[in-house]
């Protein structure tokens, strides 16, 4: 029996990888095993694990484990392509809608049990990790990922292990930076805490974006030539020099500084309380623009929109499988991964039109039903024992 007979095609996802130029990269089998991935990967009760794949899969996990730690496929080449159809998007919708660009960088730990001296084949390259969510050290995997935006399309570009064995996270954001293209109209790079400092700044700078950032409280600001702290300074603020901004239907205080910081020459600083909090100290919040036209209001509205890299993270981990994986090999993990950002990208802009990533999902769920309720009809229309299509469906 040919391999098209043994399950239904799924004509929209083939169409997807054909368009892409799979097939030159990649032989049949793995551009069936990544097909095979696209269609488990938005099935209900995804965890990420080889066995939820083998279910919408006619080959044994066995054959499928192989494909991720061992099968001779070029992953570098999804990657790349991931990379480039993400930025040829959004650079074109913000030529033509004159919408800045951004870009928005961010981390997460994917968490795995600490394994004991015993193990014998533990996950590889695991490591304690501090993570922002739980606000202590966890076991893991560290991984860096990068959205590129524009209007209200937001695109993975990027997804990757982070090894601190070989550079600085720093580093590794400015390596992403200077790859990036040369923003149509305006471009802006959105960071939290961590990443807002002068080398990354700078490299931006060089490729004409400025940053937007958060800040720590204990960076030095210089009012009037004064070195002092943020904290320290805000504590000085009155209700006079702070004006009310809304921002996604939340009220906050706002006071605007501009001049230096320790290594940077000239800068926005906003410090911001919300409403009911003014000049709580646990409630100050602090924010770094390198464009010194932007109005407050438009800095804030800008930062705002770095909260689709959260979104993702917790998508693509409740949806996606993104930290229940369980291959133990760094390689098997790391194109895990990079399948798991080429099917965000397809649920995203390759189904015809633009959609948020939950709304594609839904339509490939509904379109991967409606293809074996086809298949099965087609079945029995050819006269296909029921035997043989539960065979094939793993339900015998």
């Amino acid at each position: 029996m040919s391999y098209t007979a043994i399950l239904p095609e799924h004509e929209a996802i083939i169409n997807f990888l054909k368009s892409r130029r799979l097939s030159l990269y990649v032989s049949k089998p793995a551009l069936r095993h990544i097909q095979e991935f696209f269609i488990a990967a938005t099935a209900k009760g995804y965890r990420g694990k080889v066995v939820d794949i083998a279910e919408w899969s006619s080959c044994h996990r066995t054959s499928i484990g192989h494909f991720l730690s061992d099968g001779v496929w070029d992953e570098s080449y999804i990657q790349r392509l991931v990379k480039k159809e993400s930025l040829s998007f959004v650079l074109s919708h913000g030529k033509h809608t004159e919408q800045p660009i951004f870009v928005i960088h961010d981390d997460t730990v994917s968490k795995k049990t600490k394994p004991s001296s015993q193990a014998k084949h533990p996950i590889e390259q695991t490591d304690d990790h501090h993570s922002h969510l739980k606000g202590k050290t966890v076991w893991g995997h560290q991984v860096q990922a990068t959205i590129v935006q524009c209007g209200e399309h937001s695109l993975i570009h990027d997804i990757h292990r982070y090894d601190k064995s070989s550079q600085s996270k720093m580093d590794d954001a400015c390596d992403l930076a200077k790859s990036m293209p040369i923003p149509p109209h305006s471009g802006y790079a959105l960071v939290d805490s961590w990443y807002t400092c002068p080398k990354l700044i700078n490299a931006y700078a060089e490729r004409g974006y400025h940053l937007i950032g958060a800040l720590k409280t204990n960076r030095i600001v210089y009012p009037k030539g004064i070195r002092v702290p943020i904290s320290t300074f805000a504590s000085y603020v009155t209700k006079q020099d702070v004006c009310l901004v809304t921002v996604n239907g939340s009220a906050y205080w706002v006071y605007r500084y501009e001049g230096a910081l320790n290594s940077i020459e000239n800068a926005v600083v906003l410090l911001c309380w919300s409403l009911d909090a003014f000049q709580n100290p646990k409630a100050l919040h602090a924010f770094l623009c390198t464009d010194v036209s932007l109005e407050t209001q438009t800095i804030l509205d800008y930062y705002s929109h770095r909260w689709p890299i959260e979104i993702f993270f917790r998508q693509t981990k409740q949806n996606l499988g993104f930290d229940g994986y369980q291959v133990r090999s760094i390689r098997a993990i790391e194109r895990l991964w990079i399948l798991l950002s080429f099917t965000h990208l397809y649920c995203t802009i390759g189904l015809g039109q633009p959609s948020k990533f939950g709304d594609g999902l839904i339509m490939v769920r509904k379109q991967v039903k409606v293809d074996y309720v086809q298949w099965i009809y087609e079945s029995a229309k050819n006269q296909v024992p029921i035997e043989t299509v539960l065979q094939h469906l793993k339900l015998a």
